[in-house]
């Protein structure tokens, strides 16, 4: 169970590397245990880390109209199409409508309009969240986070702010699939992601499921320390809400990336995969 720092943009672990939590030195408790009662001594809750401040919550400027922009769509053009048969008929005989049925009729061709173009904003709306989403834990998915991380790698660099991605992977996750069944597989999964989604910040951070047992947090205007104590406030949630967390029979290891200016999203994105693997080569060292 731990949760790996990397700075810089090396592939390699550099010199400025920091382990966030010691390395599990003893086996966690085996999943044919689940069953009964767990008699391990429940580990205690991790201590909240001093002098490590979050931004403020407050919305920027640039925030907002991104946020109206999304909120209005890109079809939001076609409510201009409301008063064509008005125009078209006004074109057409020279002037507006001359008598109470002939406004009646236009008003009632344009409100024609105006549903259908609701009804396929919002059609469009549903198909982009089932796009964008997963369907399993309700996080977003691969696809989402790769237009995420590329939004947040370019405004990091105009704004000159601390961006980390947090890698998360659920510890001898087929050993539960195995031993329980894949039902209850996924409902490991849903309850790991309802304690992620309650860790982040709501309209700043993201949280997305990869796929499997893997997970990221998108962590924006956020340093390594915070970074960490986002990973550690997940483990508080899982080992509170569930005392198979608490006694290690479920466990989760993370790994932590700095974003660096200097690097490409997807150089960022490779150093984010080359130490998830790393990170699980040093679980099963640590569990053998």
């Amino acid at each position: 169970m731990d949760t790996v720092t990397e700075r810089g943009g090396s592939g390699s672990l550099p010199p400025g590397t920091r382990v966030g939590r010691t390395p599990a030195t003893s086996k966690p408790a085996d999943v044919d245990d689940l069953d009964a009662t767990p008699t391990l001594r429940p580990r205690p809750l991790l201590a909240r880390r001093e002098g490590v401040r979050f931004p403020s919550l407050t919305p920027r400027l640039g925030e907002r109209v991104s946020a109206l922009r999304a909120r209005f769509g890109v079809l939001m053009w076609l409510y201009a199409l409301v008063p064509l048969p008005l125009v078209t008929d006004w074109i057409e005989n020279g002037e507006p409508p001359n008598s109470p049925r002939g406004w009646v009729t236009e008003i009632l061709g344009g409100l024609v309009i105006l549903l259908l173009v609701a009804r396929v904003r919002r059609d469009h709306r549903a198909l982009e969240v089932m796009s964008r989403s997963d369907a399993l834990t309700g996080l977003l998915n691969r696809r989402a986070f790769a237009a995420a991380i590329e939004v947040e790698c370019a405004r990091a660099r105009r704004s000159r702010e601390p961006l980390c991605v947090a890698y998360l992977d659920i510890d001898n996750f087929k050993a539960i699939n195995d031993r329980f069944g894949h039902a209850a597989g996924d409902q490991v999964l849903r309850q790991f992601a309802m304690a992620v989604g309650q860790t982040v910040r709501v309209h700043l951070d993201g949280a997305f499921r990869l796929g499997g047992d893997e997970f990221t947090l998108l962590l924006a205007a956020t340093s390594a320390e915070q970074a960490e104590v986002v990973v550690d406030r997940i483990r508080s949630f899982c080992a509170v809400h569930d005392s198979r967390w608490a006694v290690g029979a479920f466990e989760f290891s993370a790994g932590i990336v700095v974003f660096d200016p200097a690097e490409s999203t997807q150089e960022l994105m490779t150093r984010g995969d080359a130490l998830m693997y790393r990170q699980k080569q040093m679980h099963r060292s640590s569990t053998r």
